[in-house]
């Protein structure tokens, strides 16, 4: 969007404010646009100056009647340039390209969340020019620390910025004394994707409805599984990798990794219990593992039902067209439960000095209702914002071609309603997490759960010298 349509924005935002001076809604919106007048870089018109400052005097009589007020703070921009460092730019560039500001840059560190998820400690540490870093749910806590990140009321933004917000983004990313260090821009909500042939011509299933009867929770989607290789003499597999089952199994359960230095194993227990079963009766193929070839491959060759796939995973180049075609053939529920897969917090450097441009690029993407519905709509995000996703869903505004036409984003919104991250998440979690699929992946085939739960438990603590085993 460029710097003219964005001020026209803010024009015809004033022109309404004229006549209430509290907006609905705490006066979010036009907080937003207000946001973006004020904190803009030195090339705006001292017209355009002129309003903001109009618009802040609004907005602060919002915010003090919202229960939480903004901060008092300085936004300037010492150095022209903002710099977001992230392991790839897939979701910047778009974001970028939609901004319309030439300042804006990416500079990666890490070539996946993975790898970024140890190598942003000696990046953030470099001395390099830094304002915002992304981070993942996995490894965010080890992140937003006072040696790293900034709370995000440095930049004038508080939690009452995210009342329209699912809950579960703002849990992540608030750090132990409740600062919000991180802001989302997406709601990463999953589901479960499948091909409607396979589902029609092996099942008799031919609408959604019949199918997310047929996968309403672990019973029932193991039932199914049955049925499906009764029918294919074992040549479909139900889903296609352990990792996906165990994506969906285990971000809805309220129960952390660790709990006081003591690694937690009932969750991945339950879970390799389950695992068990699906390979020993060829539900799943335990040697693929999420990212390789196969893993790729299975759906466009008909060896697998279905993915369990995350939002992002189901734009045009992402997953859902990789591992499945373009042909449309198929659809998404909600599947056994609700979940979350990844997701990404924009985080504020110690080393930014772009504060402005910064502030505004966050309430840009991350609180604007309106900017963010774009962008749900131009990029296929679901975007972290309950208002501006129930009007694209009522609007029947979205609609994907690789789903056949369905709109997933109708699907998704009753998936996040639901997803509760609250005290279940720890700053092992990546490396844990890693430590018990590779196990799971090597030793679920030939060893019994209690030798796969054994190993895990070695391995991770060897690799986090700071956790304990649980007691036998």
């Amino acid at each position: 969007m460029s710097k003219l349509t964005r001020t026209l924005a803010l024009l015809a935002v004033l022109a309404m404010s004229a006549t209430a001076f509290t907006a609905c809604n705490g006066g979010s919106e036009s907080s937003n646009d207000s946001s973006s007048a004020t904190e803009s870089s030195a090339d705006e018109s001292s017209a355009d100056e002129s309003s903001a400052d109009e618009s802040s005097a609004d907005e602060s009589s919002d915010e003090e009647s919202s229960g939480e007020e903004t901060p008092s703070v300085d936004l300037t921009d010492d150095d022209p340039t903002l710099t977001i460092v992230c392991w790839n730019n897939n979701d910047l560039g778009p974001m970028m390209d939609m901004y319309g500001n030439e300042n804006v840059k990416w500079e990666q560190s890490g070539t996946d969340g993975t790898s970024a998820s140890t190598e942003y400690a000696t990046f953030l540490g470099s001395g390099k020019d830094i304002d915002l870093f992304v981070a993942e749910a996995g490894w965010i806590l080890n992140y937003i620390t006072d040696e790293y990140a900034l709370p995000v009321s440095e930049l004038g933004l508080t939690k009452d910025d995210y009342k329209d917000a699912y809950q579960y983004t703002v849990d992540v990313a608030t750090n132990e004394n409740g600062d919000l260090m991180g802001c989302s821009w997406q709601a990463a909500a999953g589901g479960w994707a499948y091909n409607t042939d396979i589902a029609k011509e092996q099942l008799g299933i031919e609408t959604p409805e019949d199918m997310q009867a047929a996968v309403a929770d672990w019973d029932k989607f193991e039932e199914t599984a049955g049925k499906l290789k009764d029918a294919t003499g074992g040549d479909v597999y139900m889903t296609c990798s352990l990792g996906g089952m165990w994506q969906c199994y285990s971000t809805a359960i309220d129960s952390a990794w660790v709990e006081d230095g003591v690694i937690n194993t009932a969750t991945a227990r339950d879970f390799a219990e389950m695992a068990k079963k699906y390979v020993d009766n060829g539900y799943v193929n335990p040697a693929i593992a999420q990212w390789d070839g196969d893993w790729f491959n299975y759906g466009v060759d008909g060896k697998c039902l279905g993915y369990f796939f995350s939002t992002w995973c189901l734009t045009q180049g992402a997953q859902l067209e990789g591992n499945c075609g373009t042909e449309g053939n198929w659809n998404i529920v909600v599947g056994p439960q609700e979940y979350f897969w990844g997701g990404s917090w924009l985080c504020v450097a110690k080393t930014i000095n772009t504060k402005a441009t910064a502030a505004d690029f966050i309430r840009y993407f991350t609180v604007n209702k309106d900017t963010m519905k774009e962008y749900a709509l131009s990029s296929g995000d679901f975007v972290n914002n309950k208002v501006a996703m129930a009007e694209i869903v009522e609007e029947k505004s979205n609609s994907n071609p690789l789903l056949g036409g369905q709109d997933q984003f109708a699907v998704l919104t009753e998936v996040a309603d639901g997803i509760n991250m609250s005290d279940s998440i720890s700053k092992y979690d990546q490396s844990l997490k890693d430590s018990f699929l590779n196990t799971l992946k090597d030793e679920i085939e030939s060893k019994d759960v209690d030798t796969v739960i054994a190993d895990f438990v070695a391995d991770a603590t060897s690799k986090n010298t700071d956790l304990s085993a649980p007691e036998a």
